[in-house]
């Protein structure tokens, strides 16, 4: 029998949890510390967390070194309602945000969008070495950022010259590690300056990994790898009130994996790659702040390439896919009569190519995606406890295939509004409503060619769909923060709750037709077609404590989804998952140790037409443990520890194909000086 949870039903549970919470106090005083400043920028503007009225994780770069995550999904798996997606391989795994992953999940890096999804090939090539932190908006945010944005926003910013300066004109680190499950050795070395008028950085990290051993002493085959990047920037205080900034990355990406690396290799369809991808990407922002409450202004130009070379080992065939993506961001934020008033433009090309050898292959179109739009964000004090947030953005799309002599235009507008309450000093209560979409990109609309071959000449084969429609989400989000101190002592407590409903209309899905034999064989086809209409709703429930050196945190996600016209439930929605986070101080807070817990439901909402096997997935129970170690005779060093995954359980997460990794002891060293 199939149920369906609506998050208002919840609703006493999430009073219930008003009065407890989390909480951070300082040892030597009896009142608690207050609430740190958490600056985010997945808004687009620079604000305080706690002003937000929304809902977003934050991960700075402490937590990303205790977690000692191997992608930048990794790094978030400890955040409710945000999966990992892709098994154990790290260059597959991508982020799903309240059921909805892939490229329905826009990413940004320092401001700048990437946009990249190519078959079953990697989306997401930062690595966690040069991370300052990452951002996870949850739910839709089209009215900021535009095509991609139905299940949230990934932030990614990278280090900065500051985070090894430490007030001084030169800094540098080295940071090596190791992980025993799969020998992984992992080397980072970073140098920063600061002159009169200019800071730099330049930071560089080498990986290499063997193949990883499951919890049943499996080894999962063709999932080592080696890479290496390095990371400039150079920011420069060109005249007074004007900054530019220069940011260069690069990184390779080198080893063998399944075509799709999400599943176990096959010699029929899944066939053994060596892929070698190489990505560049570089931005140059001009901000110009003078003392006027009218301008701050920022510009910021891009350029992100993508290059995938692979070669099937069975027979040597090669494919090439390619990606350069331009694009020219432009903002500035007025303030006048105690309204914030952030306004802009976005203009971006995306020029799409791919190579593929052989006969009876796919042919991906040579494409180019031209976007441009604009958008308005605005903040509206209604008095000292009540504010509006409106934001529209509008968005012109067009995406011409070359090689078909055929292109498409379309275009969308984004809104958001929500009510926010600031009830007290210790509460913050918002209403919410947040519209998003995802334009088709070039491979769903123009793809031709051959998909699979059961004979020679009996071949299925891709047919364009030009008409495709962009998905579409609509959420409206009831969310609350709360923060209380000295409640037992020089305690802090801090709780956050939301409850969703996104609606979401136009799935784009691939749809295979075929192959028929009866009454005429016929090998059928495969095109792109907009399908579902569905429905998302869940909750969100956030709470940690600190008095002294303890520090206990809880976090529980749980989502639903159901197809409107059939019923059936959704693919891909998360198991309801619970993290407990206990850590405690020893030697004055020098030496820090601790324990994370993750328990995930079994995953039984899977009535739907495709399942004919009844298949559900089973739950499973996590620990990690953890410590960090920070010798007062050594003030430069900083020794992390993880044994992750302790009982060395065997286990899948909910829809992946392929299980987790096992036991893994992961040290890391790292001296500052």
């Amino acid at each position: 029998m199939k149920t369906t949870c609506t998050p208002l039903a919840l609703a006493p549970l999430v009073t219930l949890m008003m009065g407890t919470g989390h909480a951070t106090a300082n040892e030597s005083s009896s009142d608690a510390t207050p609430l740190e400043t958490i600056v985010v920028t997945a808004t687009r503007s620079d604000r305080d967390l706690n002003e937000l009225g929304r809902s977003i994780s934050v991960v700075d770069r402490l937590k990303i070194e205790s977690i000692a995550g191997q992608s930048v999904a990794d790094v978030l798996r400890y955040q409710p309602n945000i999966s990992i997606e892709g098994g154990p391989r790290a260059g597959s795994q991508t982020v799903n945000i309240r059921g909805l992953g892939g490229n329905k999940v826009l990413q940004t890096i320092d401001g700048a969008r990437l946009s990249f999804e190519s078959g079953h090939r990697p989306s997401y090539y930062l690595d966690p070495e040069l991370l300052r932190n990452v951002e996870a908006l949850r739910g839709p945010a089209s009215s900021l950022w535009g095509s991609g944005a139905l299940g949230g926003i990934i932030a990614q910013n990278t280090i900065a010259p500051a985070d090894l300066l430490n007030k001084r004109d030169f800094g540098s680190l080295i940071r090596s590690g190791y992980n025993s499950n799969n020998d992984q050795i992992t080397s980072t070395v970073a140098f920063a300056g600061r002159g009169p008028s200019a800071d730099w950085l330049v930071s560089a990290y080498y990986r290499h990994s063997d193949d990883v051993e499951l919890g049943n002493g499996e080894i999962l085959l063709d999932s080592a790898s080696e890479d290496h990047g390095m990371l400039a920037k150079v920011n420069w205080q060109v005249a007074e009130h004007h900054t530019l900034g220069l940011n260069v990355r690069a990184n390779e990406v080198d080893g063998s994996v399944p075509a799709n690396g999400t599943a176990e290799p096959n010699e029929t369809s899944n066939f053994v790659l060596d892929r070698d991808s190489e990505t560049v990407n570089t931005s140059l922002l001009w901000s110009f702040n003078p003392d006027s409450p009218h301008l701050d202004t920022r510009v910021l130009a891009y350029w992100n390439r993508i290059d995938i070379a692979e070669a099937r080992i069975s027979d040597s065939r090669t494919d090439d896919t390619e990606l350069d993506e331009y694009g020219l961001n432009l903002s500035n934020i007025s303030r006048m009569a105690g309204i914030t008033l952030q306004y802009g433009a976005d203009i971006y090309r995306e020029e799409f190519a791919a190579d593929r050898s052989g006969t009876f292959r796919p042919t991906p179109p040579e494409a180019t995606t031209d976007v441009w739009s604009a958008y308005t964000q605005a903040e509206i004090p209604i008095n000292e406890q009540w504010r509006l947030d409106l934001g529209m953005r509008y968005d012109n799309f067009s995406t011409a295939a070359d090689n078909l002599d055929t292109e498409r235009s379309a275009d969308d507008t984004s809104m958001s509004a929500a009510l926010v309450w600031s009830a007290a000093d210790w509460a913050t209560l918002a209403l919410r409503y947040d519209e998003a979409f995802r334009a088709p990109t070039a491979e769903e609309l123009y793809t031709t060619g051959t998909h699979f071959c059961l004979a020679p000449g009996f071949c299925n084969g891709f047919v364009p769909n030009p008409e495709l429609k962009p998905e579409q989400a609509a959420n409206v989000e009831l969310f609350g923060q709360f923060y209380f101190s000295n409640a037992l002592g020089a305690d802090l407590i801090n709780l956050q709750a939301s409850v969703f409903r996104n609606e979401v209309d136009d799935f784009i899905e691939q749809v295979v037709a075929g192959p028929f034999f009866f009454p005429m064989p016929n090998p059928g086809t495969t095109t792109w077609v907009n399908v579902d209409n569905a429905t998302l709703e869940g909750l969100e429930l956030q709470g940690s404590y600190q008095l002294n050196a303890l520090s206990v945190s809880l976090a529980y996600g749980q989502t639903r989804g159901e197809d409107n016209i059939t019923g059936e439930h959704l693919t891909n929605i998360p198991a309801d998952t619970l993290i407990a986070d206990l850590s405690y101080g020893f030697l004055e807070s020098t030496l820090v140790a601790g324990i994370r817990v993750t328990d995930a439901s079994s995953q039984r909402r899977t009535d739907y037409a495709a399942n004919e096997s009844g298949a559900i997935f089973d739950e499973y129970t996590v620990t990690d443990l953890y410590a960090s170690w920070q010798p007062s005779a050594m003030p430069g060093l900083k020794i992390d520890l993880n044994i992750n995954n302790i009982e060395d359980d065997h286990y899948s997460r909910a829809w992946d194909q392929v299980p987790e990794a096992g036991r893994e002891i992961i040290l890391f060293a790292r001296y500052s000086f």
